[in-house]
């Protein structure tokens, strides 16, 4: 690597041959006088050069995408960055980035320069298959951040440091005693953040200590004094959205939590319910559950579909209730009678396509009824019926979400689309016009073959971004984003608990009863590490508490490695 050729491009050899060593004499290229960056840094743009032995690398392979790994921290005493002296941070990127020639163009974002330090890792490129090619190992330094110098860059700057922006902006204002208060809560909040204190509740209180001041002075405030009542009113209520925003925020990390963690369990018919210690182990990971319901049809063209009994509704959630499980999520599926959830809704194409949805509206205002009744906070008003959100349809969709919101304007709506569907953007995609929340349903491809022990989540959430069959989920979801501005819910995401769960949604070892949790585990870690790193994202349900994806062992007593994943996520509250 001849890093000083060029201060806004760096040279890789593929060869990985010895070089210069960095200050603390490792084997390691220091590109710090060619490129380095400062914590809240984003999109930074670092111009690469591939060679391979000397000669620039053509680049001839189709779909070729960029990335970069690596730890930012404290170099340890040998001069290396690893996971126990800082932060993991990794880049994906796309085949946009691929200029030719041998160049790479990346444009870094914050997430990558978390922590003041060192970053140390390595480049690389990645084709289609998933074959890898890595250049040498790499350092650059990471600047000192202050939170006080930036502007809005949101997803990258925490909600406290801009609340803090925001909170000496109106102290330097004459508001006389208000100016006062502001000011004691600016040092307050810089005080938590030098002694790392990140308790939402002492923070969320103290806040409402000064709104409550602010509540005292309004008395005092007229048109001819300080400012008027409309300019306390935004004031006010600026700081009350703060307030929202950071209540699901992890403050330092910029790391996003979720406000609906869910785990979904079936109701079949009277006779397959929900068993009493699927509940409980629901319960015991600290999710909600999503009760999803089996509306049957006789037929992929019947246009009657049947509900289930009332009477089993009402005793699963009796159930519920006794042990403290909350219900986040009624989400009805149509099936075919006696086959569970096997029937592809992709294939189902109704007779009699206006009376299935005369039918289907007055299922959903049912299902709006026993929402609302049991304290249920979303309706999920179908499920992968890709024939069904064809965009001739979407007027039946409207309706039925009016009518809903014209009862019940509190209930949120969503409809979980299939992979089918949401990569029809122009078409079924467009559904996510008549929800709340737009729902995905997301089963990456992690690996191409079998899992084996020593396998990272850090290595696997790369498949939320490209997966192994060339599908880029995150990149959808956020066109899904920036083009409705409505949250995202992943309304289904998991695998089975099989060697080759990580590569297939369908196992191949389903009847061997042979299952392996470590394989799931690592999914459902990766799942949730990727969804970490998304703020469009409010909320997930787990796909699912019954075989063949069940978290659940057949000894009931047991706890797997995957329940312990979803507790320390959920429970623990790393997400």
């Amino acid at each position: 690597m001849n890093y000083a050729e060029k201060i806004t491009r760096i040279i890789v050899d593929m060869y990985k041959p010895n070089g210069p060593k960095n200050k603390s004499n490792v084997d390691v290229y220091d590109m710090s006088d060619s490129f380095n960056a400062r914590v809240g840094d984003e999109q930074i743009p670092l111009m690469i050069e591939y060679r391979e032995r000397g000669i620039i690398e053509r680049m001839t392979s189709e779909s070729l995408t960029p990335f970069a790994m690596g730890y930012v921290g404290q170099p340890d005493e040998h001069g290396k960055v690893t996971a126990e002296t800082g932060v993991a941070v990794s880049y994906h990127g796309s085949s946009d980035d691929i200029i030719g020639a041998g160049k790479v163009k990346m444009d870094l974002p914050g997430a990558m320069f978390p922590q003041e330090g060192m970053f140390y890792g390595f480049f690389g490129l990645e084709n289609s298959a998933g074959k890898r090619i890595t250049s040498n190992d790499v350092c650059f330094e990471v600047k000192n951040g202050n939170p006080d110098m930036y502007v809005d860059s949101m997803p990258f700057r925490s909600e406290l440091q801009k609340l803090l922006d925001w909170a000496t902006a109106q102290a330097d204002t004459q508001f006389g005693d208000i100016k006062a208060k502001w000011e004691a809560l600016r040092d307050t909040i810089l005080e938590m953040i030098k002694s790392g204190d990140t308790d939402l509740t002492s923070l969320k209180n103290r806040i409402g200590l000064a709104e409550a001041d602010l509540d005292k002075l309004l008395k005092m405030i007229d048109d001819k004094n300080l400012l008027t009542l409309d300019d306390f009113n935004k004031l006010k209520d600026d700081l009350l959205n703060r307030m929202s925003v950071v209540e699901h925020q992890d403050i330092l990390n910029y790391r996003n939590k979720l406000k609906y963690k869910t785990i979904s369990a079936t109701i079949y018919n009277d006779s397959e319910t929900i068993s009493n210690d699927q509940l409980n182990h629901i319960q015991a990971t600290g999710a909600d559950l999503t009760l999803v319901t089996m509306v049957t049809v006789d037929n992929a063209n019947d246009s009657s579909p049947t509900d289930i009994s009332d009477t089993t509704f009402n005793d699963l959630i009796d159930r519920a209730n006794k042990i403290g499980l909350k219900i986040g999520m009624l989400k009805p599926h149509i099936g075919i009678a006696g086959e569970h959830d096997s029937f592809s809704r992709k294939d189902y194409l109704p007779d009699d396509p206006d009376g299935f949805f005369e039918n289907w509206k007055d299922l959903m205002i049912h299902y709006a009824d026993l929402a609302k009744n049991n304290g249920v906070p979303i309706l999920c008003i179908g499920c992968e019926m890709f024939n069904q959100t064809d965009v001739k349809y979407l007027t039946k969709w409207q309706d039925i979400y009016n009518t809903i919101k014209a009862k019940y304007p509190d209930l949120l709506i969503t409809y979980a689309m299939s992979q089918y569907e949401f990569f029809e953007f122009e078409n079924q995609g467009q559904i996510a016009s008549v929800v709340d929340y737009i729902g995905m349903n997301i089963y990456p491809s992690y690996i191409s073959s079998e899992y084996k022990s020593g396998l990272k989540a850090n290595q696997l959430k790369g498949a939320w971004w490209t997966d192994w069959n060339g599908n880029q989920f995150m990149e959808q979801l956020d066109e899904y984003y920036d083009e409705y501005q409505k949250p995202i819910f992943v309304t289904e995401t998991g695998l089975m608990p099989y060697r080759d769960g990580l590569a297939h949604l369908i196992s191949s070892y389903i009847t061997d009863g042979n299952e392996n949790y470590d394989a799931q585990a690592i999914g459902y870690k990766a799942a949730l590490e990727a969804i970490a790193k998304d703020s469009h994202i409010i909320g997930v349900s787990i796909w699912h508490a019954s075989k063949p994806f069940s978290f659940i062992n057949e000894d009931v007593s047991t706890v797997t490695p995957s329940e312990k994943v979803l507790t320390q996520y959920f429970k623990g509250g790393k997400i």
